[in-house]
């Protein structure tokens, strides 16, 4: 215990250290007040003036208008009467013919429901959605019974032709008969403030990563470990002790800010839209059980196992670097080798290797959040696998296999 406090010590007290943590606990605020930034609402004014309105305010206008509550097949009719019902007026053939304060003030409320209801309804071949005045009040009345249809085709789009395709349609209709319908829906945190907690989960993985990176090396670089060695807990204590104080350090910072991030995000957007289902902020056939809310934690756990192998690498790669440097580049290359990985290697070994490199689920496009309200599947030896789980199941063996790796390089390199 005295071991893990002295190297819990050593590794807080460096200046280093306090400058990334501040940086990133900065981060998760700005992380979660930029997706804000993005919102919008016109309307006129007494005079008959447009008035525009962004951020918080432009929510609140939004929240006021806003359809919400259980998402039944007659709100559906109701949204798309009310959509045909201006489109006819203005003679519309798109959403851009309606002068936009008409559009904020008779159409906004209903645009999330007449969207996926024409996700829900398009070519089952082409994929291609139809137009509101395509659609009828007897497709409203069976959007709910429609979806799993949806599904189906869907898949075919995107898994038709490889091995294991009937096994992922059958994956994907198991998943999606969890998904609680009818939906819910209250406007409030969007798909951006979901990007942003990715994109947060990028950062924070870089700049623990950074931390880490030293724990070992700067002992190799200085020569300390050769004078630890010869002490009488120099061994493996030392090293468990070394480990112990980074994976503290670094998950308590990684804990901190995504927590920060949850509560500041549904302070702005208000706690009401984490009841929402999250079919409405992605697809209409996602194959999520969760509410907003749900979602938000459910990805800062997973997210979480998956930062814990990445440090778990980089401190094992810190074992056999011989100085700083060195293990400061590792460090930074893999955490976005998962990135690089997927936008060079193409077809199904680009897939299964991003999945199974260190930081597998960290990134942008690649990301967990993207793999898990999509549709992709791995595929190998006739077998289907979805990604997201795939992803979700390595996390703690890779956190054992590094943190394993890292004990045996430790005592293999100090026995020399």
């Amino acid at each position: 215990m005295n071991l893990y406090r002295l190297e819990l010590k050593r590794v807080c007290k460096t200046r280093m250290t306090a400058i990334l943590l501040a940086i990133a606990l900065v981060l998760a605020v700005v992380m979660a007040y930029l997706p804000v930034t993005f919102i919008g609402w016109t309307e006129l004014d007494a005079s008959g003036n447009k008035v525009s309105y962004t951020g918080l305010k432009a929510i609140r206008k939004r929240q006021e208008q806003q359809v919400s509550g259980t998402i039944t097949p007659d709100v559906m009719q109701e949204a798309l009467e009310a959509y045909q019902r201006v489109y006819w007026q203005y003679d519309a053939s798109s959403i851009n013919d309606i002068p936009v304060e008409v559009f904020y003030k008779e159409l906004a409320r209903y645009q999330p429901l007449v969207n996926n209801a024409k996700e829900t309804f398009a070519d089952p071949k082409t994929g291609m959605a139809p137009g509101v005045m395509g659609l009828t009040a007897e497709d409203m009345q069976n959007f709910y019974s429609q979806l799993p249809k949806r599904l189906e085709s869907v898949i075919w789009l995107e898994q038709d032709g490889k091995p294991g395709y009937e096994q992922a349609q059958a994956i994907a209709q198991k998943k999606f008969d969890a998904v609680q319908k009818p939906f819910t829906y209250s406007f409030g945190v969007s798909s951006d403030a979901m990007d942003y907690q990715t994109l947060l989960s990028l950062l924070l993985t870089l700049l623990c990563a950074v931390i880490a990176a030293p724990v070992f090396a700067s002992d190799a670089q200085t020569g300390a470990q050769d004078i630890q060695l010869c002490t009488k807990n120099g061994g493996l204590r030392l090293a468990a002790a070394k480990l112990a104080a980074a994976f503290s350090i670094t998950g308590a910072a990684y804990l901190l800010c995504g927590v920060v991030w949850i509560l500041v995000t549904n302070a702005l957007f208000g706690w009401e839209s984490t009841q929402t289902s999250v079919q409405w902020l992605f697809s209409v056939t996602s194959l999520l059980p969760y509410t907003v809310g749900q979602m938000e934690w459910v990805m800062l756990v997973a997210n979480f196992l998956i930062f814990f192998a990445e440090v778990a690498f980089v401190l094992m790669a810190s074992v056999w670097a011989k100085n700083n440097l060195t293990a400061l580049s590792v460090a930074l290359i893999s955490v976005v080798a998962p990135l690089i990985v997927y936008m060079v290697v193409p077809g199904s070994f680009g897939e299964w290797l991003s999945t199974l490199i260190p930081a597998g689920g960290i990134g942008l496009s690649n990301a967990l959040l993207y793999k898990m309200y999509s549709f992709d599947f791995l595929f190998a030896g006739g077998h289907a696998f979805f990604q997201a789980d795939v992803l979700r199941a390595l996390a703690p063996v890779k956190i054992v296999l590094f943190l394993a790796l890292a004990l045996w390089g430790y005592r293999r390199k100090t026995a020399r």
